[in-house]
Order: structure tokens, then sequence, then C-alpha cells
């Protein structure tokens, strides 16, 4: 099974982006229907050589664009079919200006075998292609079921074919050097989604050379290398080269477009993506919303790219855990895609499945996995039960059955997730290495401490070899593994990861980001359960200086800092400064979660507790009682913090009865 994500990505960039231009999508017969048909409900036009029966003419051509001009694109299925001969291949090459004056995007669909006949055939032509989009037959993947060992072969990560050599070019042609670019360009593509990163790269540079040197610093196609150049970056975690790189594409860009074309709004989103990443919210927000103002401006307010950029506006507001300025933009873009792509189409199941993860955030699990099947039956029905987004959903309504406490289903469906990717992906993808890690978290939270080392590792190794060193995803997955050896208190191998961790952030994401402000918290906690409280509390102010900052003084990441402070000083027997920080934290909590939130619930354990602990059974019971509704509504009860509270109710209650 291969995974056409990508490709399909491209195709809608093409339509959503592109003004105008040659593009190649490079298919079997059968394939090239089945994507034709995906986009039957965008503004497009298809013209059927193989119902027509015709070679290629100018005219014919002309005429059929000319009776529908207001369309995003015109797609040519079965191209192959049009060129009969060498004359025909003639009449191409010197139809090519006339077509490119049409000033419309022309999207040839073609056999492979096609394609390379234009290229070495049709040199003239084929030399205009602004992008190759290549789509591998689903269909035949899916008729014959490989096995494993093919599978691998074919996979998307753990690539080992040699590394591409760049032929020396510069006394070529010009138009030869260009569509030499194309090919390289097209190759670094395939190497990004191999996590082939410093080869993509070194190809990219390459194609920027040509770019600059044939077209100048300031053409659309050299503002567009830029951009991919820095989304490689932008992959890799490597934020200050990828903003670095994306800058250069938005001043290319705007000089050769100008400010209000829709390329320019595709950078702003691109650079928008890396302040979010980098935890700088009020900039992503910036930049997202020029990307919006430009795009409404073009397209106006009904297209599905604004429906994207809402999605992103709304993954903001999720990140700082504003989860009703979430949801109203999520709900703007499901709107907004059902109006206009369908219901059924992907990128309205990925909406659904954006709005399941803001409800599961909140504590409402029912809800998130109402969400998050809504968007498996969409994957399921569109890209069939064995696609990689398949096993994503698999992997979301998993998370959902773990924080229910239902860890039986859970492992039921990571394992569902991680049979799709290590059959369609490979065992080194980064998506595999993802539902490791998640598999892991289980078997860590079932106290099979060996398992989850054992899941954690697998993980680790591929984030190593995949994505580096210094990927923000390497640190996360050191973090994980120090937080099982916390659990096993073997303190200092749980140090000796954490700060690996913290090195690896700090060197990507800088000293203020919130992760870093996570690892100080978790580094605490392990001073913290060697009695070394001196320590924890100078970790845990780290912690908080940093949330304050970067998430703000009302944040519920800086509540739960306030709920681990009151630990410490509930461990060393200052119960008036616990109290102090134990409320804070839940005022905190209950103002930004709300009262019904699982995290608040938490909390009031806690200062239950505490009152536990001073012999203050009725107070007590009353927090403990508060937490239990909440656990019981929203966790279920069998989830162990409910049954834990419920224990503890009845010792008190017990405590009451039989005290003098």
């Amino acid at each position: 099974m291969i995974d056409n994500t990508a490709a399909y990505q491209t195709v809608g960039w093409i339509l959503d982006h592109s003004d105008n231009g040659f593009f190649s999508l490079i298919a079997s017969e059968a394939m090239q229907r089945r994507v034709v048909g995906f986009y039957k409900n965008s503004n497009v036009a298809v013209y059927d050589y193989l119902s027509r029966q015709e070679e290629y003419t100018f005219q014919a051509l002309e005429d059929w664009i000319a009776s529908q001009p207001d369309k995003d694109a015109y797609f040519l299925l079965n191209f192959q079919r049009a060129l009969s001969d060498e004359e025909v291949l003639q009449r191409l090459n010197f139809s090519r200006d006339m077509l490119w004056k049409l000033n419309k995007n022309i999207i040839f669909c073609v056999t492979k075998g096609a394609d390379d006949f234009l290229n070495g055939k049709a040199y003239d032509f084929y030399s205009y292609m602004k992008l190759v989009v290549v789509f591998q037959d689903e269909l035949a993947a899916m008729r014959e079921v490989l096995p494993v060992e093919d599978v691998m072969e074919q996979s998307q990560g753990g690539d080992e074919s040699p590394e591409p050599v760049i032929e020396i070019y510069g006394q070529w042609p010009e138009e030869k050097q260009l569509a030499y670019a194309v090919s390289l360009s097209n190759q670094a593509e395939l190497l990004t989604r191999k996590c082939r990163y410093a080869d993509a790269r070194r190809l990219l540079e390459a194609v920027l050379n040509i770019r600059t040197a044939v077209l100048g610093g300031e053409h659309p196609d050299t503002a567009r290398t830029y951009d991919r150049i820095a989304g490689v970056y932008r992959a890799q975690g490597w934020y200050d080269k990828a903003l670095e790189y994306y800058e250069r594409a938005l001043d290319a860009g705007e000089r050769a477009l100008g400010g209000g074309h829709p390329n320019t709004g595709t950078t702003y989103n691109n650079i928008a993506s890396v302040y979010r990443a980098q935890g700088r919210y009020a900039k992503a927000l910036e930049y997202y919303r020029n990307a919006l103002a430009i795009k409404e401006k073009l397209l106006g307010y009904e297209h599905p790219s604004i429906g994207v950029i809402y999605d992103n506006i709304a993954g903001v507001y999720k990140d700082q855990w504003e989860y009703g300025k979430a949801l109203e933009y999520y709900e703007k873009a499901l709107g907004i895609k059902e109006r206009t792509l369908g219901v059924e189409a992907p990128s309205t199941g990925t909406t659904y499945n954006n709005i399941a993860g803001v409800y599961m955030a909140q504590g409402a699990n029912a809800k998130a996995l109402e969400y998050y099947e809504k968007a498996l039956e969409i994957t399921e029905k569109v890209a069939g039960s064995e696609h990689p987004n398949t096993g994503t959903a698999y992997n979301n309504i998993a998370g959902v059955y773990e924080a229910q406490g239902e860890y039986e289903k859970a492992l039921e469906y990571y394992q569902k997730a991680l049979a799709i990717r290590e059959r369609v992906l490979g065992f080194e993808h980064p998506r595999t290495g993802t539902t490791y890690n998640n598999i892991a978290g289980l078997y860590k939270t079932w106290g099979e401490y060996a398992k989850a080392l054992e899941y954690y590792k697998k993980a680790l190794a591929i984030d190593e070899k995949m994505l580096g060193l210094e990927h923000p995803r390497t640190g996360t997955t050191y973090n994980n593994i120090a937080s099982v050896y916390r659990r096993q208190r073997m303190y200092a191998k749980a140090l000796k990861y954490y700060e690996r961790a913290l090195a690896i952030k700090e060197t990507v994401l800088g000293y203020k980001h919130p992760s870093i402000g996570a690892i100080y918290n978790n580094i605490a906690g392990v001073y913290k359960d060697q009695g070394e409280y001196a320590k924890a509390l100078e970790y845990y102010q780290r912690a908080l200086a940093i949330n304050e900052k970067a998430l703000g003084p009302e944040h519920p990441g800086t509540g739960a800092t306030y709920n681990n402070i009151a630990g410490v000083y509930e461990a060393q027997g200052e119960h008036a400064k616990a109290l102090e920080y134990y409320k804070k934290a839940a005022a905190i909590s209950g103002r930004t979660l709300g009262a019904n939130h699982p995290d608040t619930a938490i909390t009031n354990s806690n200062i239950a507790g505490l009152y536990m602990s001073l012999g203050e059974y009725a107070k007590a019971i009353d927090y403990y009682e508060d937490a239990l509704a909440v656990f019981q509504a929203k966790l279920g009860s069998k989830h162990p913090n409910t049954v834990y509270v419920r224990n503890q109710i009845e010792q008190l209650k017990n405590k009451e009865q039989n005290s003098p």
C-alpha cells in the first residue's frame, strides 16, 4: 500500500495557490480517474482523451477552455492517448507558447511511460512544466496485499538508496537547466517524504542556484524554491533556518508577484506555522491573519483555503488552551469545508479530527470519540482501510480510550494503527515511531516498565535516524524514557535522560519555550521524589517563570506548576503554603478549563488529601466528592482516578464513624 497524501496535497496546492502553469500528473489510467474524481466537487474541468478518442490539437483545447473560462484548473485526462506519433509531438512543441498564453492551470495527466516520452521527445514543451506530481497505484496495491517484506521495500522511511548525484549543468542551455531544476525539485520532494532531509536540501540548493542564475532572485520559481528549502528545515525542527528561508521566499515573492498574491499568503501561513512550533503564539496569529486577509480578498470567504487557515488559527488557540476560541475557528473551518468540498472530503475529516482534539483536551471524551469516529469514517471511505490516515484515526481513538482508563481498548486501537503504519510506511517512518511512543506510554501507565522502555527505545532509534539528534521529537522521546526511569526510582538515569531532552529542546526551541518549562517541571519532580526539596523548588520556580512569561499567569500550564510547588510544600510539612498554592492552581484551572475538567478535579483531589492529612475529614470529603463527580462523568467509573478517590471517600467516612 502506498501513501499518496503528499501528491493529493500538491494537487490541492495547485488548485488553491497557482494562477497559471503547466503541471504533469503521472499515474496509471485507473489512478488518473480516481484522482480526478476526487476533485469533482472543486472548480475544475476535465477533458478526457480516452472517451474523445482524438489526437492533441491546440485549437480543440483552446475552444474547450474558452467555453468555461473561470475554472481553477483544467485536467487533461489520459493525455497519453493524444500522443499518437511524432507529428503530434511537434504540434505540441510548436503550440507551447500559445498554450502558455492561455494563462490557465493545465494539468496533463499521463502514464509514467508517456511522461518519459514527453520529456525526451517534446523537450520544448516539457521544459515549461512547473511541477511534476507522481501518484502511485493505490488500486493495484488494494487488489494485491503484499507481504510485509515487500512493503518494507516500498516504505517512505528508512530508505537506503544511494546519495543522489547532481550533474554538472553550468554549460547547459538555460532551458535545459530549468528542466533539470524541475527534475531535481521532484527528487527532493520524494527524499523529503523519506525523511532524507540533508539530501533533499542539497538538491534544492542546486535548484535554487539554477533558478537564481537563469531567472533571477525575484522570480516566482526562485521564491518557491526558498519556500521549499524552508519547509525541509521546518520538518527537521531547525526553526531559525526555516524562518530565514521563508523570509527570503516572502521577500522574493512580494517583489515578483506583489503583496496581495496567493503565493504571498501561502508564505505568511508557512511562517506562522514556524512561530507556532516555537511557541511564539502572538507572532503566529499575526502571520496567519495576514495570510487570511490576502486569501479572503482574492478567493472570497467560502474558499477551502480559508477553511485551512481557520484550522491553523484554531490550532494556535488550542496550543494556548483557549478552547472556546479554538472551537469557534474549527467550526468556521468545518462549515466552509462541508459547503465547498462536501462532508466526505479528506480535508473535512481533518477538521473533525481537530475538533475532537479540543474536546479531548477539555476532558469531554465522549464528544471527542464522536468526532474522531466521524473522521475515521471519512478516511476509510475515501482512502481505504489500509491508508496511513486511517492509521492516524485509529491512533487518535486509542488516545481517547487511554484517557478514559480503557487501556485494553486503547491498546487494541494503537496496535491497529501500528499494523497499518508498519505495513504501509515501514518500520522506520516517524509516524510508526509515534505509535511506538504511544504504546510505550500505555505500558508505562500499566506499570509494565520493561515493555514501556522497549517501545520508547524503538521510537528513539527511529527519531535519531530519521529526524536527527537535535529534532524536538527526539528530545520528547528522551523525556518519555526519563519518565519511566523516574517511575522505577532509577533517579540518576531519569535525570540523565531529562538533561538530554533539555539540551535538545534548548538548542532547537530556545530557553523560553513552554517545552523547556515542562522539562524543568519533570526534573523538579525527580528531586522531589528523592526528598531534595530545595532543588525541586528551584526547578519548579524556573518552570513557573517560563510558563508565566510564555503562556501567561492564567494559563492551565502555569496552574499545573502551582500545583506541583504545592506538593513540595506539603511534603515539607508547610501545609499553609501548600494550601495557598493548591488553591491558586484550582482557581486558574476552574477559570480556564472549568469546574468539570479532570485537571481541576485532580487539584481538588490534592487539596482533599492535604485536609485528610491534617485530620479535617469533613473538608477532605467535600473536595474528594467534587473530584469524584468530575472523574465519574468525564473518565468513567473504572478509571484509576475515579477508583482512587472513591476509595479515599470510603476510608474517610469510616474514620469519621469510628472517631470518638
